[in-house]
């Protein structure tokens, strides 16, 4: 009879940190970090695709809204997340298929393209995929709430953080929402842009542009990714506005991108929509990322160009 006590106190030992944990899960939100959210909705039937820019600069909110109002109606997920993470290619493309709905009709579809996004690095004479072994190359579970994939294995952080934040390391100038766009509340005073500004444009000129080379292999991913797509909607790709200082690194890179775009989107059959020029008329947080009130501009283009093209067959679309 004495092992009752104790099985009792086994049993309250053990539900604590249970309790904790399940605490934790369900606590976990878009406050976080930049990425759990994506992993924790529903297979989506509709998708924002690319990298940081992409992420920060297209408000799916906006665009079904606007979109909405032409009688079209979806629910868009931004499943955007960086260069390092989402460039096209073999790990991005496994990843867009376990999150989109197999089931998807009359979606819509825009895929930010640029240079970067089509294009690998170069280490030490040797073409790297740094994406290849990063967490969204490993992860199986992407349609989650909550997701104890992400969280026990990817979050990079203690957990108890999650459940007793600290105040002191509480960094609120990234919101990832519910939809997976990547709100970014930064100091926008002149002094604080140019240093951001300043500091991009020295990691891009001495860094990343030495060591990018266009790939082939990616062109051929990115269109695999919208064979994949063009059964389940409007597949649209989208050049988003960036600053004059960083379309001329683009153009270094990639001197004949708006034309390679144009091939693809012509033999694919998709409309294209080129952001780029006038890039200074544009806000952004430092060299490249538009700034919430011109993200939400921009995404209303969008919107505009799909509805566009919605009186046309289905994945055949003018330029």
């Amino acid at each position: 009879m004495k092992t009752l006590p104790f099985l009792r106190r086994l049993a309250l030992f053990l539900l604590i940190p249970i309790a904790a944990l399940l605490a934790i899960l369900f606590r976990a939100d878009g406050s976080t970090d930049e990425y759990y959210l994506r992993f924790t909705t529903p297979p989506a039937t509709s998708l924002v695709l690319g990298t940081s820019r992409a992420a920060q600069g297209i408000q799916p909110h906006v665009l079904d809204s606007v979109l909405a109002e032409a009688g079209i109606h979806v629910k868009t997920m931004n499943y955007a997340f960086a260069m390092g993470l989402s460039p096209y290619g073999p790990t991005y493309l496994n990843s867009i298929r376990k999150k989109l709905d197999p089931a998807a009709k009359d979606g819509v579809f825009v895929l930010a393209v640029d240079p970067w996004s089509l294009s690998a690095t170069r280490v030490r004479g040797r073409i790297e995929f740094d994406e290849s072994s990063n967490f969204l190359a490993k992860m199986d579970l992407v349609n989650m709430h909550p997701n104890i994939e992400y969280l026990l294995t990817v979050y990079p952080k203690p957990l108890l953080g999650i459940l007793v934040p600290d105040p002191r390391a509480n960094d609120k100038r990234l919101l990832l929402h519910e939809d997976g766009w990547l709100e970014v509340s930064v100091p926008m005073d002149p002094a604080s842009v140019a240093h951001r500004r300043t500091e991009k444009l020295a990691e891009y000129r001495n860094e990343r542009l030495p060591n990018a080379v266009p790939s082939n292999a990616r062109i051929g991913a990115l269109l695999m990714t919208i064979d994949l797509l063009k059964p389940h909607g409007r597949v649209l790709l989208v050049r988003l506005p960036v600053s004059d200082a960083m379309l001329e690194m683009e153009n270094e890179l990639m001197p004949h991108f708006n034309r390679l775009i144009d091939l693809i989107a012509r033999h694919e059959q998709v409309d294209q929509l080129d952001l780029s020029a006038n890039g200074d008329a544009w806000t952004y947080t430092d060299l490249h990322h538009l700034y919430t009130a011109d993200g939400a501009r921009v995404t209303a283009m969008i919107a505009r160009k799909l509805g566009e093209s919605s009186s046309g067959d289905r994945g055949v679309v003018g330029h």
